[in-house]
C-alpha cells in the first residue's frame, strides 16, 4: 500500500445562525491506500457528518466538502497512520460564504 497526504475542506453548519458567521476547516491527513481511486471512498466513509449541540443550544454540523489535493509520499511510517491529522487551520468568516468562494479566496486547490 502507498501512503498519501490528503488535503480536505470541511464546513461548519450552525443552526440557528442569526449572526451569519461561517467557518471552514482546511486539514491534511495521512492515509494508506492501494490506489488514488480508492482514496475518495475511504475519505467519504470516514468523514461523515458530525453534529453536536453548541453552547447556546443550537446545532453544529461539521460536513466534508471536498478533497483539495492528494499527494503520494515517498517516505514510509511504521504503525497505523490512517487519518492522522498533520495540519489544520480554521477559516472563520463574519458573513455567509460558499465553499467555492473560500477555495478561490485562499487558493486552496493549488
Amino acid at each position: 500500500m502507498k501512503l498519501y497526504s490528503i488535503k480536505l475542506l470541511l464546513e461548519s453548519i450552525v443552526v440557528p445562525n442569526d449572526d451569519h458567521l461561517k467557518t471552514f476547516e482546511e486539514t491534511i491527513v495521512l492515509l494508506r491506500s492501494t490506489s488514488r481511486e480508492d482514496i475518495e471512498s475511504k475519505i467519504r466513509n470516514h468523514f461523515v457528518d458530525d453534529t453536536y449541540e453548541n453552547a447556546v443550544g443550537g446545532q453544529v454540523t461539521w460536513r466534508f466538502v471536498t478533497i483539495l489535493d492528494i499527494f503520494e509520499l515517498v517516505d514510509d511510517f511504521e504503525g497505523n497512520v490512517d487519518f492522522k491529522e498533520v495540519y489544520c487551520r480554521f477559516l472563520p468568516f463574519d458573513e455567509l460564504i460558499s465553499a467555492e468562494e473560500v477555495i478561490a479566496l485562499y487558493s486552496l486547490d493549488k
